[in-house]
């Protein structure tokens, strides 16, 4: 074997060698995407349970849910700002939750469930209200994407079946 074929041996082996190391890191950072996505979802998931928690543990702030969902106008004053303040942090979730969605950060199965909940939600008379008064708080991309969303009448949300 002489000096030039040890040469392009060597030549080949370290080629081998990064090709073998691209593969590697290629992996790593698939691996790593998931990760970061498997937390954003995780992330997703437990943000959206602690804003409804007061809604779930405490009467009075359901009450003030239920009956803004129905008639924002028809409410105290106090009331009325606890309503909005308690949609306005849903609204801000959902902006949130549809920007991660849009770069890729957030699973589509989590975001298609946001968006079911805002095409329930878009109906409904003191959210018809909420969005009037605060419309302009949001981003032009999330005012087209909330405004295109289908408007379902249905009725109220959360009454008994019958």
């Amino acid at each position: 074997m002489t000096l030039a074929d040890l040469s392009n041996l060597g030549s080949f082996v370290s080629g081998l060698a990064v090709l073998a190391s691209l593969i590697f890191v290629g992996m790593q950072l698939r691996q790593n995407t998931q990760a970061v996505r498997a937390a954003a979802s995780q992330a997703h998931t437990a943000h959206w349970q602690t804003m409804l928690t007061p809604i779930i543990e405490d009467d009075g702030v359901a009450e003030i849910y239920r009956r803004g969902l129905t008639d924002l106008d028809s409410m105290t004053d106090n009331d009325r700002v606890r309503f909005i303040f308690l949609v306005g942090g849903i609204f801000r979730f959902a902006e949130s939750a549809r920007l991660q969605w849009l770069h890729g950060q957030l699973e589509t199965a989590h975001w298609l469930n946001q968006e079911r909940n805002f095409t329930a939600l878009a109906g409904q008379p003191g959210i018809k209200s909420y969005w009037a008064l605060r419309r302009d708080w949001y981003a032009p991309e999330f005012q087209a994407w909330y405004e295109g969303l289908p408007l379902h009448t249905t009725g109220p949300l959360y009454r008994r079946g019958e």
